[in-house]
């Protein structure tokens, strides 16, 4: 029992110091200076550092799980989807930690497994934030767009609704205004 406990704090500290931080918030004797445990205790649940990073990739995917879960739930991108990122803060921000990443195969891996797992569940959301104006594939190409536009500028500092709403909105009002300059340039062509 003790054994699964400290496994459980190693894992949920790391967690969040990479989300906070990212792989250079890992280190070793720093965990466990916060944990309060001793470092040979790391070497004997996880081996190395990319053993840790595994076992803190698996958590992620069970955090995720839940995520998506909730997002199953929800009516509409603003509020109900921001505020459900603002809820799993955490969570999106080892995320956007991991896309940060990507130069670890194990990072880059779990990074795209789980872009397309919230992708399928965001794109109705986002379909219908949008008005139904555009068609579904040029609409997940403008959320592609956007959510990599967040994994730029997020940080846990910003990590706030006004922050995400005015991301939203702003890539609404720029998306109806390329629509509508395409709209005009064809309607210029069919005369």
């Amino acid at each position: 029992m003790e054994k699964l406990r400290n496994l459980s704090l190693w894992t949920e500290e790391g967690y969040h110091l990479f989300a906070r931080e990212g792989l250079e918030g890992l280190q070793i004797e720093r965990l466990a200076r916060i944990l309060q445990l001793n470092k040979s205790g790391f070497y004997h649940y996880f081996g190395d550092l990319e053993g840790y990073c595994m076992e803190l990739t698996k958590l992620h995917h069970q955090k995720v799980k839940i995520f998506l879960e909730d997002a199953r739930q929800l009516k509409t991108l603003d509020p109900d989807y921001l505020l459900l990122l603002i809820e799993h803060t955490t969570t999106v921000m080892f995320q956007v930690q991991l896309t940060r990443t990507k130069d670890r195969y194990s990072f880059y891996n779990t990074s795209e497994l789980v872009d397309l797992k919230v992708n399928a569940a965001v794109q109705q959301l986002w379909n219908d934030f949008l008005g139904h104006r555009h068609n579904a594939d040029l609409a997940i190409r403008y959320y592609y767009i956007v959510r990599d536009m967040f994994y730029t500028r997020v940080s846990f500092q910003n990590f706030t609704y006004a922050f995400l709403h005015d991301l939203v909105t702003d890539a609404k009002v720029l998306i109806d205004q390329i629509t509508e300059r395409r709209l005009q340039s064809t309607d210029k062509f069919s005369l």
